[in-house]
């Protein structure tokens, strides 16, 4: 048994913080219970000097660890082989840092992609759809669409559907197939797909009918493309889907054979919902045991073959259509900041993923007993030993057909609260991340790709960060709501240039719910204000803030005469706009939501099923909604404002 300073020694030299900030300014020490669980996850705690992969910027020195003598990286960006005595190591060269670049003032709208609509879709938002509504933003002027994580989810299981707790990052959501579309590529004629709705009412997603039909069409269709020939070698759609799966490699088919694994191993007994309660010879993904069953089980490994084959060809579809309209950023994905711990990802990057823990936050004054997230993600430690693959082979999965990336709490890739499986989330530690190796390996991608990328850093940061995301031409992000100068909000030209400037997020109430407190109501339906005055207090300070909003816009010149009242929300709307719009950001991007004057945001944060979290739809024809008349009338609005030249703030 190790002594506190040995153990706490243990801790710092695998990257462990033994101690930590809490929100009051207070130091605490991680318990060693938390310290122990966290040492045996990770495994070894020192490091080898001898590594695959080391980073660098264009031009500049770089040290090889182990070698006393410096040496100087290429200037163009890319990947080197490198030999230096008996190391052999690939060099990555990012791009070599600039302060961002002044840039058009674009604006774009944020969707969520399961919320549009498109007739016959059977109650889930598609790639046609998305489609649609991108070449309606291109017609109204937009130069990107940021869209919700795309992220393959857990077929077997339609009640699990946050787009934040994915079963793999790395592949797609096939319940975003359009099946007419697929029918048409086959030529075969498209299974019936009923329409479902919630019960809630027709806006509402009623996930579980809903995903059910649809996969029941698509194996409907799959069949018949079997049947008839459609996967024969000379086939146009059989040699595009064996080009598809060469790409896919090991990763694709150990994702499909997981989902064949995941529907055998649930549907027989709901507590084999985990592959870590697997039978033991099949939670290893390079068994024996798999290898045998995905033999036995061929029709349905192909068949989640097809599935990504078809989620790729409509998302493609998509950003082409983006593409053809001239958009400057075109699609933007959402990366989440991490995989469920029982899915797919997790079970084919043992040993260099999390394995054992989930990340979340520390208590704070919003959540006194910490966050739990649910997911977890890589493993410091294992990036570093194995070049960090699977970080890379995540940025190229995103970033695939897209014009730029959203990386989810982005504070991530410099630490994380890591709490081990079945401890409080306030029992957790922060584990240290090789931010800097990381930076570098994003902007090289993204120069790779020719995209944007944004970082959510909303909240509180270390002093530095934005300016280490500025570097690598990584976008902070701006919400009105969290604009401060004291307590008036801060003046549109103070606004960051090189920052993604957005009225509210998914997490957050849209203008229109702000104003009428439609979020102060939800938390004091669900009792989730701590103290017995919490919500009195709330709508007291939400009061304050409307006279506060009211006078911001004034000023900036965004809206005249007197404060509307409490219920009438289209000044306030218009009001919002513009003053986003004026703000010095490059790029703004106003949510559909707040495009549509919409009350409800689509997710309320500290709820599960009590609150509808991702399920409410626009019954719109995707294609149509730029073109309605309030909505057309708050983009050109959004345009013109973006059309005055903005005071740049670094």
């Amino acid at each position: 048994m190790k002594t506190d300073a040995q153990l706490r020694k243990a801790a710092r030299a695998a990257g462990i913080l033994t101690e930590w900030q809490d929100v009051h300014g207070r130091t605490r020490a991680v318990g060693h219970e938390t310290l122990r669980s966290l040492l045996e996850i990770l495994g070894s705690e020192t490091k080898s000097a001898e590594v695959p992969l080391i980073t660098a910027e264009a031009g500049a020195a770089y040290a090889v660890p182990g070698l006393a003598a410096k040496a100087r990286a290429p200037r163009e960006p890319g990947y080197y082989p490198v030999t230096k005595g008996k190391r052999h190591f690939t060099l990555a060269v990012a791009p070599a840092r600039q302060p961002g670049r002044a840039a058009a003032r674009g604006w774009g709208l944020s969707v969520q992609l399961y919320a549009l609509y498109r007739q016959g879709d059977g109650g889930i938002g598609s790639y046609g759809a998305l489609r649609d509504f991108l070449r309606s933003s291109a017609e109204a002027g937009a130069s990107a669409v940021a869209v919700s994580p795309l992220h393959a989810q857990f077929s077997a299981d339609p009640w699990r559907f946050s787009p934040y707790s994915p079963s793999s990052r790395l592949w797609m959501n096939a319940l975003h197939i359009e099946v007419g579309e697929a029918a048409a590529l086959l030529a075969l004629k498209p299974p019936k797909l009923a329409p479902r709705q919630g019960a809630g009412g027709d806006a509402l997603i009623a996930w579980p009918e809903a995903s059910r039909a649809r996969l029941k069409a698509l194996r409907t269709l799959f069949d018949a493309a079997h049947k008839q020939g459609c996967f024969d070698g000379g086939h146009p759609a059989a040699r595009s889907l064996a080009a598809f799966r060469r790409a896919g490699a090991a990763s694709l088919l150990a994702h499909a054979t997981f989902e064949a694994l995941h529907a055998h191993f649930f549907g027989r007994d709901r507590n084999l919902w985990s592959w870590s309660s697997w039978p033991g010879e099949y939670r290893d993904p390079n068994g024996a045991a798999v290898r045998r069953f995905a033999r036995a089980n061929r029709e349905s490994v192909e068949f989640h073959l097809f599935l990504q084959w078809l989620a790729a060809r409509q998302f493609k579809s998509a950003a082409e259509a983006a593409r053809d309209g001239r958009m400057a950023q075109g699609i933007i994905k959402d990366i989440a900041v991490g995989a469920d711990g029982g899915g797919s990802e997790a079970w084919s990057n043992q040993g260099r993923m999390l394995t054992g823990a989930a990340i979340g936050a520390p208590p704070d004054a919003f959540n006194t007993l910490g966050q739990n997230w649910g997911v977890t993600t890589f493993s410091p430690n294992a990036l570093v030993a194995t070049g960090y693959t699977a970080f890379i082979q995540l940025l190229r999965s995103a970033l695939a057909d897209a014009g730029g990336i959203r990386i989810d709490h982005v504070l991530g890739l410099r630490r994380l609260w890591v709490v081990p499986n079945g401890a409080d989330a306030r029992d957790g530690a922060y584990l240290r991340y090789p931010l800097t190796d990381l930076l570098r390996l994003t902007a090289l991608e993204a120069h790779r790709a020719g995209a944007v990328v944004l970082g959510e850093d909303l909240g509180t940061v270390p002093e530095g960060f934005r300016e280490e995301l500025d570097g690598f031409s990584i976008k902070g992000m701006q919400v009105l709501w969290f604009e401060r100068q004291g307590q008036a909000f801060l003046p549109p030209r103070k606004w960051r240039r090189r920052a993604v400037g957005m009225t509210t997020t998914h997490d957050l109430p849209t203008v229109a719910g702000w104003w009428l407190g439609k979020d102060i109501a939800w938390r004091r339906k669900l009792k989730l204000f701590a103290a017995r005055d919490g919500a009195a207090k709330a709508a007291a300070e939400r009061k304050r803030d409307r006279a506060q909003l009211w006078d911001a816009f004034l000023r900036a010149g965004a809206a005249a005469g007197r404060q509307p009242g409490t219920h009438d929300v289209t000044k306030v709307l218009a009001g919002a706009i513009d003053y986003l719009g004026s703000t010095a950001c490059d790029l703004v991007l106003l949510p559909l939501e707040d495009a549509l004057g919409r009350k409800e945001q689509p997710n309320l944060p500290g709820t599960i099923a009590e609150h509808p979290n991702w399920r409410r739809r626009i019954l719109v024809e995707a294609g149509a909604i730029c073109r309605q008349k309030q909505v057309a009338a708050r983009l050109r609005r959004l345009a013109a404002s973006r059309s005055k030249p903005g005071r740049a703030q670094p």
